[in-house]
């Protein structure tokens, strides 16, 4: 489970990872009167290669300074040179209100950076600077690369072996698949939520959807006014991108529809994933990945068989381009589906990975589906190791069968999954279908969404806090 080359190796590896460890910030103020970085976070908002955007907040009311100092990590630095020598680079950002409390949100993004080496970096400003961290470099090559998987997380001791587990995988970003902090309208939960996940955020990129307990905070004003991801035109919480030759497509799978931009966000995805499925045909792209918070089926116990709004709006759209992978959380357990449509195996479907066993809590099962190809009550992660034309999925519990902390990570599923032939890819390149065709009955929809939203979670079966 060594890093696919981002995470640095052998003595760089140990010095990289010495200066991490040694990272702490937790706000306060500064001896020269100062508001200092908190909740330190990295994630993409332009090209993944060649940029990182650092996110942060301080406890005033007034900007004491938004800035990243960065710089290459060499093979001959120690640990005294990363932490300690000048830094060539510094950029300016922004700063915004925190939703909520009397806070800033600081946004920069690093730019120019070498992809074949680390990225050393500190965020503040001149007597309020952070710790300095390092970030991974970008993989060697396009089509050889690692990510990670989890949602459903909270401010809970599971979620804390999660984060530890995803750490000692060294993958170059992370999918948080919705449920972040539930924090559910309790602002402060976001700081302790922020502070618990930073030693993982603020040393790899992360890359986040929204979900039902994002909805629960003022409509995704908590959740939007803390994160930072790239934004399409008129877009709120929902956005894509390409890392090496795989495309990822992030949904708020309905999440604000009180905003009324459920029709556009459906528009836009459609257009998004024509021209990815177009690309995947021109041999551009190998892999088409979807996530949203929110199962399409389901066998958690009081949620199966499925979410009826998902099957009408958005597995129709999957299916007609093609989607390969479905990366979900929202039911908290662990399930794989074989490759699927409309609840029932289908080999030029979907393989859909819900893990929602990220910490929050642990649910049980309704009888299992003819579709589900693994089931696991198991506190876990998925690592996604990407191969030219293929893609190892392997699934890490952080728990034992009784869902108490383990000595290490238990591999509980794996999957190889390979590129689609010709003739399927080709077929997949279809048109961009209009509004007429594709949102007839609006307004039905947004009703049963928002009730869905405001619906109450199911009784959890064991809890950690």
């Amino acid at each position: 489970m060594a890093g696919c080359g981002g995470g640095g190796g052998g003595e760089s590896g140990d010095v990289i990872a010495a200066v991490n460890g040694a990272a702490h910030d937790a706000g306060g103020i500064s001896a020269d009167g100062l508001a200092l970085p908190r909740g330190i976070h990295a994630s993409f908002s332009a090209d993944p290669r060649s940029t990182r955007t650092l996110t942060w907040f301080t406890d005033t009311g007034s900007d004491p300074g938004s800035m990243v100092e960065y710089g290459p990590v060499t093979p001959d630095m120690d640990v005294e040179a990363v932490q300690g020598a000048p830094f060539p680079a510094r950029t300016d950002g922004t700063v915004d209100p925190v939703h909520g409390v009397d806070a800033l949100t600081h946004r920069v993004t690093a730019s120019g950076l070498d992809p074949a080496l680390p990225v050393r970096y500190r965020v503040g400003a001149p007597g309020a600077w952070s710790s300095v961290r390092v970030l991974p470099a970008a993989p060697a090559a396009p089509d050889r690369f690692r990510f990670c998987h989890f949602g459903d997380s909270g401010v809970t001791a599971p979620a804390g072996w999660v984060r530890d587990g995803v750490m000692t995988v060294q993958p170059d970003f992370v999918i948080i698949a919705g449920d972040l902090s539930y924090a559910d309208g309790d602002q402060p939960v976001w700081d302790e939520w922020f502070q618990q996940m930073q030693p993982l955020m603020a040393t790899v990129p992360v890359m986040a959807s929204p979900g039902n307990h994002e909805n629960k905070d003022a409509n995704g004003r908590g959740y939007l006014s803390r994160t930072t991801h790239f934004e399409p035109p008129g877009a709120r919480g929902w956005y894509s991108f390409d890392y090496g030759r795989m495309h990822f497509v992030a949904s708020t799978g309905g999440a604000f529809a009180a905003d009324l931009r459920l029709p556009a966000e459906i528009l836009w995805l459609e257009q998004d994933l024509a021209r990815a499925a177009l690309r995947r045909a021109a041999g551009e792209i190998d892999f088409i990945v979807f996530f949203n918070h929110f199962t399409i089926w389901t066998d958690q116990e009081g949620r199966s068989p499925n979410d009826p709004l998902l099957v009408v709006l958005l597995e129709q759209i999957l299916l007609r381009y093609g989607v390969d992978l479905v990366v979900v959380g929202h039911d908290h357990i662990y399930q794989r589906s074989h490759k699927m449509a409309y609840g029932r195996p289908a080999e030029n479907g979907y393989v859909q990975i819900t893990q929602g066993a990220g910490g929050k809590s642990m649910r049980g099962f309704d009888p299992i589906s003819e579709w589900s190809a693994s089931a696991e009550r198991r506190y876990s992660f998925c690592e996604y190791d990407v191969e030219p034309e293929r893609v190892m999925l392997r699934t890490w519990a952080v728990d034992d069968t009784a869902n108490e902390r383990a000595g290490g990570l238990e591999l509980i599923d794996e999957l190889s999954i390979g590129l689609r032939n010709l003739v399927f890819r080709n077929r997949a390149a279809a048109s961009p279908r209009g509004s007429a065709e594709l949102l007839p009955d609006i307004e039905a929809i947004r009703r049963n969404t928002l009730a869905r939203n405001r619906r109450d979670c199911p009784a959890d079966g064991h809890t950690h806090r």
